[in-house]
């Protein structure tokens, strides 16, 4: 929180540094037509239009501004006729595809309710004037623009479920981070709040979310407390596969660490990590989960300073400037503080916020550009000397930058993911590139992209030491995307390519034809299958196209594959057969076309249930007479 008056808040500009590529860097403010002069907040990359060059998003106090990359070093402030001006104080921003349509939407944090207009209330101890607590001010709403795919957003906050319109969901935020808590395949929303319970908005699909942070476990500290979420970061960081949050807090709070059980929950083990009391006394803002030290391990640096810049006269043991930390990770499920150790840096007090992750100088480790407030930016020089890998991704389907994208490493033993995510921390954006370090490995033994149009890719024995440039393959990810969806006049383009594989699995383990008919597309189906497609593909659950179909009674699809002799009385990994969920699902109809091609009525599932006592768990009478009288008949 703070005050500003309209004599108290000069206008600053923001600034361009272009990096030369021999470790130095040069102001081009003025000639790249970044002219805002707004009361700026924090920065947010990603290439929006898919032309190749990455974009610009300012957050301010006051209205936000977004700058279109020209391609030629220069930028043109679009926000006006893109409909991304927010009005409101927004802090974080961040770049997500929420609907896998290969463009980019744009999620931006909200903080107070608070306008210079209003009467300065006067805060502080003794007489030293100090800024007001969060809690006397309003939170304000986070807003959600969609994406249209011709230059314009759409705000789609509410119908996307982010402002109930009661207020529930004004957080007073100020980090934000996306990432796919639950791998259903969907980019879900992670925002760290002052002050009130942090949010946690998973991705149902169809432009639709729901806050479960709260059920899920990461709304609150260990012991149940709202704390000052400021910053905040996602990875691996025990190598179970399910990414984990961090975040920063406010002195006299911990820092929180919420392990991601993959059952849909999490848990607060910032104690049982070794992480709570080191900074105890520290107000964490930007904050970083990479390997720093190349050990093939995920590390954590936090940026420091109080918010109150004359606490030292108030406090005997608080100070306004606190040092940065930096914590490896011990591989135990622990962390071990190295700050001293680590440079000269982290020897030193200042009030550090936003911090920027990159490997800048492109010699195989993450550097940091750190901003203090008040003082000049800092620029930290990584200098450890392990093995490493970098990933580059593009996408072609996907969005250009491949965020939500997925890696799996494995070196030996050791299987490391990681997701690509621009926009994370307190303000700021990063170096797109994963960067996975390998230690003493001098080989990547296999490697495996998920991209979020659903296409696999797989690489084996690949050479450490070197940045390993991906491209999406373009036909498997359109025929993929074109099922999903049911465009059927892409499908039917794709399909002209004669040496595409009409039965390649995607990320979610199905087929295209697993996938159209998920979504019910009849005429993908059958032009899927009239091409070749295999009717009785399992996915990775083992339930094949007609089990798929009978589990959404979509009876035009049944009937359309029970005409291709599909096998009828194949069980999926629960021992379930098509004939179980249509009776359970009450379709007479689908019953007896299902008995009509062989079905039988006596297999039982894993929990013992037969398809007899399925229809009448679920109270369709019709059809347990039907099935005893077919069973009757077999005595």
């Amino acid at each position: 929180s703070g005050y500003w008056t309209k004599s108290q808040a000069p206008s600053a500009d923001s600034k361009l540094y272009r990096n030369l590529g021999n470790g130095n860097f040069v102001d081009v403010t003025n000639q790249s037509g970044l002219k805002s002069t707004e009361y700026g907040q924090g920065v947010t990359v990603a290439d929006y239009d898919n032309d190749g060059d990455p974009d610009l998003y300012l957050t301010n106090f006051g209205s936000n501004q977004l700058y279109q990359n020209r391609g030629d070093g220069t930028f043109i402030d679009i926000t006006l006729q893109s409909g991304v001006s927010d009005p409101h104080w927004s802090t974080s921003a961040a770049f997500l595809d929420i609907d896998l349509d290969g463009f980019l939407d744009l999620f931006v944090v909200n903080y107070l309710q608070y306008s210079i207009d209003d009467p300065i209330l006067n805060c502080g101890v003794e007489g030293n004037l100090s800024y007001c607590h969060p809690s006397l001010f309003a939170g304000a709403a986070d807003q959600l623009y969609y994406n249209n795919g011709d230059g314009t957003f759409s705000n789609i906050t509410k119908r996307a479920r982010i402002d109930d319109g009661a207020d529930l969901f004004n957080g007073k935020g100020l980090g934000v981070v996306a990432g796919d808590f639950n791998r259903d395949g969907w980019p879900d929303i992670y925002v760290a709040n002052d002050d009130t319970a942090n949010f946690l908005f998973y991705n149902r699909g169809g432009g639709v979310f729901n806050e479960v942070a709260l059920m899920t476990g990461c709304a609150y500290s260990f012991d149940g407390i709202a704390q000052a979420g400021m910053g905040v970061d996602v990875a691996d960081l025990n190598k179970d596969g399910w990414l984990d949050i961090f975040v920063t807090n406010l002195s006299y709070e911990t820092n929180a660490l919420y392990y991601n059980n993959g059952d849909g929950t999490f848990n607060d083990v910032i104690y049982q990590s070794r992480l709570a009391n080191q900074s105890f006394l520290y107000v964490g803002f930007a904050t970083g989960l990479y390997d720093f030290d190349n050990d093939n391990d995920i590390d954590i640096f936090i940026a420091n300073g109080h918010v109150i810049h004359n606490i030292d006269q108030t406090s005997e043991i608080l100070t306004a400037s606190q040092p940065n930390q930096l914590f490896v990770n011990v591989g135990d499920g622990t962390f071990r503080e190295v700050s001293k150790q680590a440079g000269k840096h982290f020897n030193l007090k200042k009030v550090s916020r936003g911090a920027a992750f990159g490997d800048y100088d492109n010699d195989g480790d993450i550097d940091v550009a750190v901003s203090n407030s008040g003082q000049r930016l800092e620029l930290l020089r990584n200098e450890t000397s392990a093995n490493w890998i970098r990933i580059k991704t593009i996408g072609t389907v996907s969005n250009r930058d491949g965020i939500g994208c997925r890696v799996s490493l494995q070196a030996g033993k050791e299987i490391t993911v990681q997701e690509v995510h621009r926009n994370a921390g307190y303000l700021s954006s990063h170096d797109p590139r994963l960067h996975f370090g390998l230690n003493q490995m001098t080989n990547v033994d296999r490697l495996e992209v998920q991209w979020l149009s659903g296409v696999i890719q797989i690489f084996e024995n690949i050479p450490a030491n070197q940045e390993f440039k991906i491209i999406e393959p373009k036909l498997p990810a359109q025929l993929l995307w074109a099922s999903k969806h049911g465009n059927l006049s892409m499908a039917e383009l794709v399909l002209e390519n004669r040496k595409i594989d009409i039965d390649i699995v995607g990320r979610s383990g199905n087929t295209p034809l697993l996938m159209a008919v998920e979504g019910n597309h009849l005429e993908v189906i059958k032009l899927l299958i009239n091409k070749g497609a295999n009717p009785n593909q399992q996915n990775k659950y083992g339930n094949t196209a007609l089990i798929l179909a009978c589990s959404q009674s979509a009876v035009e699809v049944v009937l359309f594959l029970l005409s291709y002799q599909v096998e009828v009385n194949h069980f999926n990994q629960e021992r379930e057969t098509a004939l179980m969920y249509s009776a359970w699902r009450g379709n007479s109809n689908l019953v007896y076309k299902l008995l009509d091609a062989g079905a039988e009525v006596g297999p039982k599932n894993l929990e013992g249930e037969t398809a007899i006592s399925l229809a009448k768990s679920a109270g369709h009478h019709k059809i347990v007479k039907i099935l005893d009288r077919i069973k009757n008949r077999k005595k």
